[in-house]
């Protein structure tokens, strides 16, 4: 079935409206559910009351605010956090707090940190809907995924460098998973990051599926707010009048104020064809004045992004144009990229609007009441210019860079949810969840390290899938303990790839692999033996390990075997290469001489020995 809705902002507990609601209500989307009969309940349609909240997720909710050390409430009180983006049928997400005040150990010896990372909060929320599409006015959504409980973990603002965040964020992503408790994979964590430089306001990045972005997302966008802060910095020093642009207030409002007009019939004769089809499809196009932003639409704030952009984006988010390009100005010359107004039709616009020498002016196109929105979101994104840096909740987007989401909520959005009880914590809970709690990250990182591991292999290891494995296994301290770790890091991956499975799904039992670790403990393998057995355990899972050790297991004629081999490849590659280079000869020699050995021989003396051949000396084998 399908279902649509149109949303409305309400006023908050103290009769205000949330600015984030009022944006969303000038995009006057229509808002399309699909409803599939397995997964959807009258909820999914807001057609009846909430449901009493999962206890299970409370004891998870609670179990993760133990492990990062939070003051626990007695009583869950759910709140209503305003969205009127569509993504909750009901408008809003219900959320309820666990815990507060806490932190966790945050030591990161290649950046020079080691302090505690401070966390605000912690609470349980109901995951929202997935988007489908997003198409002008229409946006639809599937409700498959609505009602899953999530945890919220919040932290101060002690992450000050983008290398520092990453480490923070997989910190955080570490400790959840150590509660075995909750998913894993791409989109499964999702980081709403908050950046702010000096002189700016804090900006929200959204939903990043990907610690390994996090550190250029905000890099980028660091560098945005300080071009935006140089944008405001030269309007100042023109004296540009702050005041002269007015935008006439309403979230509905249709007026755009004597800065905007209708100047399509001053350019129905155009080349440029973007603007000529609109006008051939009915369209309305807007000219706007931009008191004292002459040359300033042209400055970069991202890689590939000027201030222009800015613009764009509020106008394709709020105005919700269809066809592109839907914008453009007179900082582009004729025939660059999105640019192509001659200069005789500027000259006409900018007399129509009573521009002068230190203004832009700034072309959209639209049907009519979507340009006349265009034209005011171009105006009142230019007036924030005055200001800084505007608080925005902006989306990653490919190549680091970030585009304009919506308006930054504020405390407006939150209010209690009358619908649902508090909830008391009981003390047998909290107990139960006590004497269940798993090790910490940290505390199983100090743990290898004093098997001999280094600081980062301890580490990754620490929030690997194949942790529970390695501590099953036991391997002694010292080198059997750091070879073991390094093939797991090694091959496992391979393997899952390979096999095209979960690392979890991958993992043998500890039985099978206790043979071939005792034996690289005792002596009876050589180091360089356990990644090849390894593979041949995890190659064949009907093979007994005792097999697998017994191949691997040194010979004594390992070395009149090497030797042989050695002299016997040197003949085939002095016909069999001629003419590669040596380095090529080596490579493909090497592969050949410990087929059959790897494990049993030192490779290094198998290099020498190869290398010795190829070069024309004599290789005795013995007799």
């Amino acid at each position: 079935a399908e279902v649509l809705r149109h949303m409305r902002p309400t006023l908050s507990e103290l009769g205000e409206y949330d600015g984030t609601a009022l944006m969303e209500f000038k995009t006057r989307k229509e808002i399309v559910y699909l409803l599939e009969r397995e997964t959807v309940c009258t909820y999914e349609m807001d057609d009846t009351p909430p449901f009493p909240i999962d206890m299970e997720a409370v004891g998870i909710a609670v179990e993760l605010a133990m492990l990062t050390n939070l003051n626990l409430v007695s009583e869950l009180h759910v709140m209503r956090k305003q969205y009127l983006d569509g993504s909750i049928p009901t408008g809003f997400q219900r959320t309820a707090m666990v815990g507060l005040t806490g932190g966790i150990p945050f030591r990161v010896p290649e950046l020079g940190v080691d302090r505690e990372l401070r966390i605000r909060q912690l609470s349980l929320e109901e995951d929202s809907c997935r988007e489908v599409s997003d198409v002008g006015h229409r946006i639809v959504f599937r409700t498959d995924r609505l009602g899953m409980p999530l945890t919220e973990v919040v932290t101060e603002p002690d992450l000050l460098t983008p290398w520092e965040l990453q480490a923070g964020a997989r910190l955080i992503a570490e400790t959840a998973r150590a509660t075995g408790k909750v998913r894993r994979g791409p989109g499964a964590a999702r980081q709403d990051v908050n950046v702010s430089v000096a002189g700016g306001r804090r900006v929200e990045i959204k939903g990043v599926h990907y610690h390994r972005h996090l550190p250029l997302l905000v890099h980028v966008e660091g560098f945005r707010q300080l071009n935006l802060l140089r944008v405001r910095a030269e309007l100042l020093r023109r004296g540009a009048p702050a005041d002269a642009i007015q935008v006439p207030a309403g979230p509905r409002s249709r007026e755009t104020g004597a800065l905007a007009a209708d100047v399509s019939g001053l350019l129905r004769d155009t080349g440029f064809r973007p603007v000529r089809e609109a006008l051939d499809r009915g369209e309305t196009v807007m000219g706007i004045r931009l008191p004292g932003f002459a040359g300033l639409l042209t400055h970069a704030t991202q890689p590939g992004t000027t201030f222009a952009h800015e613009l764009a984006d509020r106008v394709r988010v709020i105005a919700c144009p269809v066809h592109r390009p839907f914008l453009t100005h007179d900082g582009l010359a004729e025939g660059d990229d999105g640019g192509g107004v001659s200069d005789g039709h500027w000259r006409e616009v900018g007399k129509a609007l009573g521009a002068g020498s230190e203004d832009a002016l700034v072309l959209v196109w639209a049907p009519r009441e979507d340009a006349i929105t265009a034209a005011r979101e171009v105006l009142i994104r230019a007036r924030e210019a005055f200001d800084g840096v505007p608080a925005e909740t902006r989306q990653a987007l490919r190549g680091g860079t970030t585009g304009f989401e919506r308006i930054l909520p504020g405390a407006d959005r939150m209010y209690p949810d009358t619908d649902t009880p508090p909830l008391p914590i009981p003390d047998a809970l909290v107990a139960e969840v006590r004497g269940r709690l798993r090790e910490t990250p940290w505390a199983r990182r100090s743990r290898y390290e004093a098997l001999g591991l280094e600081a980062r292999q301890a580490r990754d290891l620490a929030g690997s899938p194949w942790a529970g494995l390695f501590d099953a296994l036991a391997p002694a301290p010292g080198d059997a303990a750091r070879r073991l770790a390094l093939a797991f890091r090694h091959r496992l991956p391979f393997h899952a790839r390979r096999a095209a499975v979960d690392v979890a799904d991958l993992l043998p039992a500890p039985a099978r692999l206790a043979p071939v670790v005792r034996a690289l403990e005792s002596g009876a393998l050589r180091p360089d033996a356990l990644e090849p057995a390894l593979d041949a355990l995890l190659a064949d899972p009907d093979r007994s390990p005792e097999d697998v050790v017994a191949d691997y297991r040194p010979r004594p004629d390992d070395d009149e075997r090497l030797r042989a081999r050695a002299r016997e490849v040197a003949a085939r590659a002095s016909s069999e290469l001629e003419g590669r280079p040596a380095d090529v000869a080596l490579r493909w020699g090497m592969g050949e001489v410990m087929a059959g050995l790897r494990g049993r021989v030192d490779p290094v003396e198998a290099r020498s020995l190869l290398e010795r051949a190829l070069a024309g000396e004599e290789v005795e084998v013995a007799s």
